[in-house]
């Protein structure tokens, strides 16, 4: 360590520390300090004991910042009449005109996002509702310009996310096409759950990776029912089509619901194919089995899916909306919940279901940091403090939400 670190206390928006300590950093022993060149970790070692003075308590546990999977943007803070009593209400009561405000849909997608970055995320991924024109008109504009307005600060991926039966309608698949060729979207997705063809939905849905380039995240299996489960169809799919490592699945709450070596085999086919599972612990504890006595809770089975070698993350999913009332958009709150009542007691699993695979700092990695103002990681999920977060190095944000 060359130049003398910086406390993380001192630090402000626009800092390019070029050290930070004492901090705690996740599987290394005692104060560490963080050396950072040209926005990239160059360096992690024990903070320096100088006299024979002791070494500080740090006040700040450092870890990769977080990557959340899953949003809805374009529907966060529009607020709702009541709390939902189904999926299917959810949808229902969303599906009205107050369901999406097009006047303010710019400012409160700035502010999920700002929120998002100010607890913690440098990455974003948010899935925008493409219905048929004759219904609404596109949102793609909107959500991409707030898109390139925070690019400096938070790399956020869009995914067109076809609603409605639009994916086995020739004209709106053929506007898909188009949309997804010329970047307006980076991923493509749906619900075929809810779509009156199903199979065939995730059929058009994968032809439209093969033939634009883009990557899927489909909701699948955010139901209950064994008669519902499509994983096993869209798994042929992805391997027919040779999209190995270029999908994910989001939701999959049957698994939950299916035998234990069922859902195993499962696991094991979406591993060797690469899926990337996205579970959404607080709107899938909302969303199932309302007023039902003694309920299955709708959680993907996070250790297993992990023990069999799935990739798995962790997303905020809703926020004040007919899908879920409550307005907070913290990673960590949906780190707590998924400790909680998914029992995903593992620290290095748990950073790493909330840091897109990083489950520590490592030199040579690029500088995306959050400094929670904790002693452990328990700690921080439950009391969710205040952060600073890093991007290439940069303070972009600092405080709490």
């Amino acid at each position: 360590m060359k130049e003398p670190s910086t406390h993380p206390q001192r630090l402000a928006e626009g800092d390019r520390p070029a050290a930070i300590g004492p901090v705690k950093v996740p599987e290394y022993p005692g104060p560490q300090v963080i050396s950072i060149r040209r926005g990239f970790i160059t360096e992690i070692q024990p903070f320096p004991d100088r006299l024979g003075r002791s070494v500080p308590e740090p006040s700040h546990l450092a870890m990769p910042s977080f990557a959340e999977p899953h949003l809805h943007p374009d529907r966060a803070y529009v607020g709702s009449p009541r709390p939902p009593r189904s999926l299917d209400d959810a949808i229902e009561v969303g599906a009205r005109p107050e369901g999406y405000i097009a006047d303010t849909a710019a400012e409160r997608a700035r502010r999920l996002f700002s929120t998002l970055l100010t607890n913690g995320a440098t990455r974003a991924r948010g899935h925008v509702g493409c219905y048929p024109e004759h219904v609404a008109g596109p949102r793609w504009k909107v959500m991409g310009e707030v898109r390139e307005q925070m690019k400096e600060v938070m790399e956020i991926e869009l995914v067109a996310f076809a609603v409605v039966d639009t994916l086995t309608d020739r004209e709106e698949t053929s506007r898909l096409h188009r949309d997804l060729s010329i970047g307006r979207y980076q991923l493509i997705g749906g619900s075929p759950n809810h779509d009156s063809r199903p199979r065939d939905s995730i059929s058009s849905m994968m032809e439209l990776a093969v033939r634009t380039g883009v990557e899927v995240d489909v909701h699948i299996d955010e139901t209950l029912d064994p008669a519902r489960l499509l994983m096993d169809f869209a798994l042929d799919e992805v391997e027919s089509r040779r999209l190995e490592g270029r999908v994910s699945f989001s939701h999959c709450c049957l698994l939950s619901a299916l035998p234990e070596q069922q859902t195993r085999s499962l696991a094991r086919r979406m591993a060797g194919l690469g899926i990337t599972v996205n579970c959404q612990p607080r709107t899938n504890l909302i969303l199932h089995e309302y007023r039902v006595h003694s309920p299955r809770r709708a959680l993907a089975p996070i250790n297993l899916l992990i023990d069999e070698g799935v990739h798995v993350r962790l997303g905020v999913d809703n926020v004040d909306d007919t899908f879920c009332p409550f307005p907070t958009a913290d990673t960590l709150e949906v780190g707590y919940l998924a400790r909680v009542a998914g029992h995903l007691y593992d620290d290095a699993r748990l950073i790493s279901s909330l840091s897109d695979g990083r489950s520590t700092l490592r030199s040579g990695e690029k500088a995306d940091l959050t400094l929670v103002e904790a002693n452990t990681l328990n700690e921080a999920l439950s009391i969710r403090p205040g952060r600073i977060t890093m991007r290439n190095g940069v303070v972009v944000a600092s405080g709490s939400n």
